[in-house]
């Protein structure tokens, strides 16, 4: 048989953008370096083909016989991938020799790359004939792409991910919004059907939000871009709600699960057993991610109990169907949101569904109870974590409970239970929630009760202390009604904490002191702990510093014993407080750093910001008014993340600080030095506050400037100022304003920690790899 190979059928030539595909391109590559057979997998319409085609480009020159693609999403048997093979590289067929025979000759001795397109529905002709041909070759290489691995010996898998997508908790500028891969794709695709589509200021936010619904996948952005066509971005995202419907014209020519959104999931449904369809629509009430216990928890009905159920889990993951990612070393299972919706259309008004999402409320439900009951223990951390990760869980069992008929009192429970989540930087939301709740459901009962004081203590904590008085009292009245003793006391604490916010320190001590008794008399933990820290307060305020002392030390005695950190972390603020008020500040710095240490495990924005205020005013005593600018700056950033202001007594104190550090250090000074502080990033926060010399809780990356640090552009930015570039010169290269680059200039500064821009292009020529 001839050697030559006949001309070989390749794929379109590659995107002249890979849209951040480049670090899967790299790894694809190296792959090759020591395998002989790469998948690429993912979800359908996630890119796979095209990264196909861009790495086959680059993969080319390697070898001596050149390279062959096999598009086999028309196949419906398995039994005829080598007739397709064969027909699709232009063999010809043979009477005499089976197909798979013909190609294990054709190849022998050949050094060729095969590229076979869509094995998810033929995988066992897949596995048997690529089996055979790389027993027949030892200089073939396969690429395939595929929804799930085809598990042959030595193969090696890429994961293909959809594009990023722009950030949900900030708005983005124009020039910021390009640099996601997502949006990068979604303007290129417009242009081409519509050049006067660009992505402008007033066009970015439903830019971003549009990336963001579509999940950043490659192939419903390709069909998005067809409706900008004769559609606003605006007028678009307003239509979206069927996106199955409006997403469905895509290119003729493509192959027919490719055309339409719609096609092309019931693609991938029509490829599951029915167990994995079952669980697909089942896993559909989650929102968000979810991990196998609750998956277990809400899924794990008949027929889909015990090793059933791990299996079409199992088949669901191999087919790209469901995502995984590693949180904390914690695995979790996720949709993107366009399979999540097209299985809520399957499973619409069915029983199971039903049962399914009346599980899922249960199990947060239920959840979220032992989480508070138990909050003040060793497993503090993990509770944390599991708050912020299923939130959107939580947030979705909430809204059912709020339609629930009358009686189960959920949505009440829900609001309060999660009151530690609230603290911790979600006030606002929290405030919302219990507000809901209460207006719902009025009946006299102990959950509305636990509602009204934790609400009191949101209201308080947003200086609104009238409305926190009257839940108090309605609180106290239902604890009188049902007899609970416990819902009085905890009514006591946080009528303390109101008082405090109003200045009637009398008063609040008086409520505290109560409060501290009932809490004895219950053994409530979680009551006694609140209160200490509260008392321990109002006695440092009134001048009262070994009673201040005292409560302290008690409250840090008793979380330490329970195993918990979080309030022990208020404790030491306090502490902290009473110190800087006796002018004891190295003391003072000692219990506010600590306190801050164990905030930061919980990605605590309120109490992190309350503690930074803290250190703020300490740095400001100790002679450093431009640390305690950049440390306002932090407090100023956080306070807006988490849309609140520090309440009452203790804000004045707030103002005090930042009005002795901007007399010290003038206007201009100030408000550069607080500017700084803002734009630090997390690691650096952390260091700032703790001291150069400080150790670093062990959750933190050391923030050693690396190129991870600066976006896309603000690397283009240093590599130029490495070449010695001015701004205006760098704005002429780059075609930006020279304020835009100015702006980029300050933050690489700030980034990386150094003072000039010599020092910048330094770090430029040594980690990009530029020439000073």
């Amino acid at each position: 048989m001839s050697k030559q190979a006949p001309r070989a059928r390749t794929p379109a030539p590659p995107p002249a953008e890979l849209f951040g595909r480049q670090r899967e391109l790299a790894s694809a590559r190296e792959l090759f370096s020591g395998a002989r057979l790469v998948t690429l997998t993912g979800p359908g319409g996630v890119g796979k083909t095209a990264l196909s085609t861009a790495l086959s480009a680059t993969l080319g020159r390697a070898f001596r016989d050149g390279r062959w693609f096999v598009e086999l999403g028309a196949q419906r048997s398995s039994d005829t991938v080598a007739e397709a093979v064969v027909t699709q590289l232009g063999l010809g067929t043979l009477t005499t020799m089976d197909a798979e025979e013909q190609l294990r000759r054709h190849v022998a001795d050949r050094s060729m790359l095969l590229i076979l397109d869509n094995c998810e529905h033929v995988l066992p002709g897949c596995r048997r004939l690529l089996s055979a041909l790389l027993s027949a070759c030892t200089e073939l290489r396969v690429l395939t792409t595929s929804r799930e691995p085809l598990g042959i010996r030595g193969e090696r898998v890429v994961a293909v991910r959809p594009l990023a997508v722009p950030p949900g908790h900030r708005e983005v500028t124009a020039e910021e919004l390009r640099e996601y891969p997502a949006a990068a794709m979604l303007e290129a695709r417009a242009k081409a059907v519509n050049d006067q589509f660009e992505i402008t200021e007033h066009t970015a936010a439903a830019v971003a939000r549009l990336c963001a619904y579509l999940d950043g996948m490659p192939l419903a952005i390709e069909l998005a871009a067809v409706r900008l066509r004769s559609l606003s971005v605006h007028e678009l995202l307003a239509n979206l709600d069927d996106r199955f419907a409006l997403l469905a014209s895509g290119d003729p020519t493509d192959a027919p699960h490719h055309r339409s959104l719609d096609a092309l999931v019931r693609w991938s449904y029509d490829l599951c057993s029915p167990n994995e369809q079952l669980l697909w629509e089942r896993m559909a009430v989650f929102s968000g991610s979810a991990d196998l216990p609750a998956i277990r928890a809400v899924c794990g009905l008949p027929p889909l109990d015990s090793i059933k159920l791990l299996d079409a889990l199992d088949g669901l993951v191999s087919k790209s169907v469901v995502l995984t990612e590693i949180v904390q070393g914690d695995m979790r299972y996720r949709f993107l949101e366009t399979l999540r919706d097209f299985a809520r259309e399957q499973a619409r008004n069915s029983e199971d569904h039903g049962r399914a999402r009346q599980a899922h409320t249960a199990y947060y439900r239920s959840w979220a109870k032992h989480a508070a009951d138990s909050f003040f223990g060793p497993d503090q951390a993990v509770i944390a974590r599991r708050w912020e990760c299923d939130h959107n869980n939580f947030e979705l069992a909430f809204d059912d409970l709020l339609r629930a008929a009358g009686g189960s009192h959920g949505a009440l429970e829900l609001a309060a239970n999660l009151r530690f989540w609230w603290m911790s930087g979600h006030l606002r939301e929290g405030r919302r929630w219990l507000e809901r709740a209460l207006a719902a459901d009025t009946t006299a009962c102990a959950e509305r009760g636990n509602a009204l004081w934790a609400a009191a203590w949101f209201e308080a904590l947003h200086s609104e202390t009238r409305i926190a008085q009257d839940f108090l009292d309605e609180a106290g009245t239902i604890a009188t009604a049902i007899g609970d003793p416990q819902i009085a006391a905890r009514a006591s604490t946080w009528a303390g904490l109101t008082a405090l916010v109003a200045g009637d320190f009398e008063a609040s001590r008086s409520a505290l002191e109560a409060a501290y008794t009932g809490h004895r008399e219950q053994e409530d933990a979680e009551g006694l702990l609140m209160t200490s820290f509260l008392l321990g307060l109002i006695r440092s305020i009134s001048g009262d510093h070994a009673g201040a002392a005292a409560a302290g030390l008690e409250a840090i005695e008793r979380s330490e014993r329970l195993g918990d950190t979080w309030g022990r972390s208020y404790s030491l603020w306090m502490l902290g407080f009473d110190a800087w008020t006796r002018q004891d500040l190295d003391v003072a710095g000692e219990y506010a750093r600590q306190c801050l240490t164990l905030r930061w495990d919980y990605h605590d924005d309120f109490g992190s910001a309350v503690a930074l205020h803290l250190l703020a005013g300490i740095t400001l005593d100790q002679g450093d008014p431009r640390t305690a600018a950049k440390l306002l700056g932090i407090v100023a950033d956080q306070l807006t993340i988490i849309d609140a202001e520090v309440p009452g007594w203790l804000g004045s104190r707030y103002l005090e600080i930042t009005s002795a550090a901007r007399e010290r250090l003038g206007d201009d000074t100030f408000i550069r030095q607080r500017n700084i502080g803002r734009r630090l990033d997390r690691g650096q926060r952390m260091r700032l506050a703790l001291g150069p010399g400080a150790e670093m809780p062990p959750d933190q990356p050391d923030t050693v400037a690396s190129a991870d640090l600066l976006t896309p552009r603000e690397k283009e930015v240093a590599a130029l100022l490495a070449e010695g570039l001015s701004n205006r010169a760098i704005a002429t290269k780059l075609v930006l304003s020279p304020r835009t680059v100015e702006a980029h200039v300050e933050h690489i500064l700030t980034k990386l920690s150094v003072g000039s821009r010599t020092e910048a292009g330094l770090w430029a020529a040594t980690t990009l790899g530029k020439k000073p």
